[in-house]
């Protein structure tokens, strides 16, 4: 593989030993380096670790209820207690919902996220955890962010060792990302979040991972942050990973400004650039290398395409099939649903091989395409 750029070349030659990259060797790719070479790098590094395999879950977002109390500036799906369109789903309505999904697409996994809605204690949430664990015992439940955790833990009382157990036993099995945005203090303030959430963020996946509860982590790019901001964000993450192996999956997602608070006082004015996406997610694969295998597209925020393209940038997961999901379209960006049956093509298409897989990344199913190969004869090999 040819680099022509010395510095880069001495950062995949570290990255490539296993060696964790530095501040400066991560701000050089964000503010230096040729997107290209980048991604020729990245690329490598995600076909040394997974082959030509792409993975991918049968999933369905569930957004149990959209009344928060925080508030963030970047959120346009939160509404006030007692707004006319502000809602909280029962037990009943859930089981409802997670029926019809199970039952005509199959799905392995539930997300479910909310607001950290007042009303709530953590009764409601075993309620529907143990509820959903005995009616579809297949299906791995993948909930809540530290936010929610956060305020469960607070109007429990008790350890959060306790609270975190009580969720576990009741059927939650693993934690996603969301509330880790830029994880620097100023940043957060900026755009809404509570004083120390960042290490609040931190403090609940440590203490998951140390409890055996396997989570992901996120990064969202594209409103306030800086580049040195960005570098920082991955470094805390990877360094936590070092400890304990915790995080299944990466994922970098861009910052969708519509209808939010940060557009409306005009601090953001536009959503990140292609090449801003693909960026991220190489620089992703390259920082994490074999210590945090997974990097996931955000294709939800950005499309098919540019999934396909974050492939070959270094993404070795697609994350999943959508359906109903309603936090991205509150921005006004339209979503609509993703089907299996168009991640399986979609992948097929690149060449590469679809695998289904659950909310632990274990393999469920290995799809045959055929389908021409785009990395035959590209800039990528």
């Amino acid at each position: 593989m040819i680099v022509n750029d010395n510095v880069l070349a001495r950062v995949y030659k570290k990255a490539s030993k296993g060696e964790i990259l530095s501040v400066d060797d991560i701000l050089y790719m964000y503010e230096q380096a040729d997107l290209m070479d980048l991604g020729k790098i990245a690329g490598k590094i995600s076909r040394d670790l997974w082959g030509n395999r792409v993975s991918f879950v049968s999933n369905m977002i569930l957004n149990y209820t959209n009344v928060c109390s925080i508030q963030c500036y970047f959120c346009a799906f939160y509404r006030r207690p007692g707004e006319d369109d502000a809602y909280l789903m029962s037990a009943d309505d859930i089981l409802r919902e997670v029926e019809l999904y199970h039952k005509n697409y199959g799905i392995r996994q539930l997300l479910i996220q909310g607001g950290v809605n007042p009303e709530l204690d953590i009764d409601y949430f075993t309620d529907v955890f143990s509820r959903i664990r005995r009616h579809f015992p297949d299906l791995g439940i993948h909930g809540l962010s530290t936010s929610e955790i956060f305020y469960i833990w607070k109007k429990t009382g008790g350890t959060l060792e306790d609270v975190l157990s009580r969720l576990r036993e009741s059927g939650l099995d693993t934690i996603p990302g969301a509330g880790a945005e830029i994880l620097d203090e100023e940043v957060r303030k900026k755009i809404g979040r509570p004083p120390g959430s960042g290490e609040q963020w931190l403090m609940i996946m440590e203490t998951a991972h140390r409890m055996g509860i396997r989570t992901s982590a996120t990064m969202m790019y594209g409103h306030l942050e800086s580049n040195e901001n960005k570098a920082m964000h991955l470094i805390k993450i990877l360094d936590l990973q070092m400890k304990y192996g915790g995080f299944l999956s990466f994922t970098p997602w861009n910052f969708e400004p519509g209808n939010t608070r940060l557009e409306r006082e005009g601090l953001v004015e536009g959503r990140a650039s292609s090449q801003d996406v693909l960026r991220n997610i190489a620089i992703s694969r390259i920082v994490f290398n074999r210590h945090l295998p997974v990097i996931q597209t955000s294709w939800l925020t950005n499309g098919v395409e540019m999934g396909q393209l974050a492939i070959l940038f270094g993404a070795s997961d697609w994350g999943g099939t959508i359906y109903n999901e309603k936090v991205i379209p509150a921005t006004g960006k339209k979503v609509g649903d993703l089907r299996k049956e168009i991640i399986i093509k979609a992948i097929g298409q690149l060449g590469m091989v679809p695998v289904e897989r659950d909310n632990l990344y274990r393999t469920v199913k290995i799809y045959n395409t055929e389908q021409r190969n785009y990395l035959d004869g590209i800039a990528f090999s």
